[in-house]
């Protein structure tokens, strides 16, 4: 019996408790504060960070937009079968929103002028994801911990944010061992089509990420809204010594790879290219988590006597 206790007490340390909410929850959001008498049950989701974020608090929506787009850009966390479709992200289907009768809807970066006709539906949370103006990685953990609040699962919210920070500690450390000193410098893309690539700068969560597992960028790009700069295939033959990451999925910008061009790119010829498996690049706090385990996975590809020193 008392070995039956111990088990239990050591059960219940391991286990967290999230509290009931009591009286109102308020949260803020583009609009400002928003107070809600108790955690929202149904819940429509109009942009991927906002669905990716509630998915990876253990909270199900009841309907989100482009589902299946969701699926091949975002992958994790997977959204169930049979997910309602709510439309496109910029343009909602009104009718299953209304059909659906949501306690609220909650999106992120939508036309302001869009807000009042979803006011007609249910209450609307609108967060300001991505801005020239703000810290977006630190706007991310901003939202993911009032997704917390509003839902009440803030407890959760907080733990996971502090497990990915330790991750992130534990990946660097391992990249650090693989390629010693010093280490590379690391450009991440995003194919766009035959003749150009995104590259990811200042203010996205790509370069936030590489840089906290302590990486530079090669071909290091000015702050942007979404952090973001669409290159010609030829501008990225400057990644002349450094690793380039390409962010799936390709796309339309498989047939890049096609082209003469791009075996005559250093990094291509060098075999200094590795690709990562698709993960959002615009999306919640817990996206960064992802794509540091894409990123090292693919990293870990590049034998470290490939690179120049």
């Amino acid at each position: 019996m008392r070995a039956l206790i111990a088990a239990l007490c050591l059960l219940a340390q391991s286990v967290i408790v999230v509290p009931a909410v009591a009286g109102p929850i308020t949260i803020t959001d583009r609009n400002g504060p928003q107070t809600f008498a108790a955690p929202p049950q149904k819940i429509a989701a109009l942009d991927w960070s906002v669905t990716e974020a509630l998915l990876d608090l253990g909270i199900t929506p009841a309907g989100v937009a482009e589902p299946a787009a969701y699926g091949d850009w975002v992958v994790e966390p997977a959204l169930p079968a049979g997910t309602i479709d709510l439309g496109l992200r910029a343009e909602p289907n009104l009718e299953a929103l209304a059909a659906l009768q949501p306690d609220v809807i909650i999106t992120a970066d939508i036309d302001p002028a869009l807000v009042p006709v979803l006011e007609q539906i249910a209450p609307v949370v609108v967060y300001q994801a991505f801005d020239i103006a703000q810290d977006n990685p630190e706007v991310a953990k901003e939202i993911f911990l009032s997704l917390g609040t509003l839902t009440g699962t803030r407890a959760l919210a907080e733990q996971k944010l502090a497990a990915q920070e330790a991750e992130l500690d534990t990946i660097a450390k391992r990249l650090a061992d693989h390629f010693g000193s010093p280490l590379p410098k690391v450009t991440t893309v995003r194919l766009n089509d035959a003749t150009s690539a995104y590259v990811n700068g200042a203010n996205s969560m790509p370069e936030y990420v590489l840089a906290r597992l302590g990486f530079s960028n090669e071909l290091p790009q000015p702050k942007s809204r979404w952090g973001i700069t669409l290159l010609k295939a030829e501008d990225l033959a400057a990644a002349k010594t450094g690793i380039v990451l390409a962010i799936g999925p390709d796309m339309a910008g498989a047939a890049l790879r096609q082209t003469p061009i791009w075996g005559f790119l250093p990094f291509v010829k060098a075999g200094r290219l590795a690709d990562v498996p698709p993960v959002w690049s615009y999306g919640g706090a817990l996206s960064m988590g992802r794509l540091a385990r894409g990123f090292e996975a693919a990293l870990l590809t590049i034998p470290p006597q490939a690179l120049a020193r």
